[in-house]
């Protein structure tokens, strides 16, 4: 896809968020995590592989803007497998920002464009993203 069709899509795209995937109440929504759900660090150091949800680290809860900043870069830089020429894609990868270690997965989860994010574990970056991510 070219730059052109990616700068559109990310410029539909928004975060809405998930109350699965946040301990503490953030953009509206209630901290409400799954049973199970752990932190990324907390995976890495219980060396759990595949949580079966993670939870976001607190830094995003006040910072609305900067979290679908990321969403939208990542869309714009083609992290991103494309589902159709035109449509949002399904999942978006991107990298934190203060931390190039931790990845976060982005599922278009209110459609057509909304989409809710969580951290992935080391093992889930490195062996389970369909691409590689710069």
């Amino acid at each position: 896809m070219d730059q052109e069709n990616r700068r559109a899509l990310a410029e539909r795209a928004r975060y809405v968020g998930s109350p699965h995937h946040t301990d503490i109440p953030k953009f509206g929504l209630p901290g409400s995590p799954r049973e199970g759900a752990v932190t990324a660090d907390y995976a890495e150091q219980e060396k759990i592989k595949n949580p079966t949800c993670t939870v976001c680290p607190r830094k995003w809860a006040r910072h609305p803007d900067r979290v679908t900043a990321v969403l939208k870069d990542a869309i714009e830089a083609g992290n991103f497998v494309a589902a159709a020429e035109g449509a949002m894609p399904n999942k978006v990868w991107a990298r934190d920002p203060d931390d190039a270690d931790l990845i976060y997965e982005a599922k278009l989860c209110a459609p057509p464009d909304g989409y809710k994010g969580y951290p992935l574990t080391k093992f889930q970056s490195r062996f389970n993203l369909p691409i590689e991510l710069p």
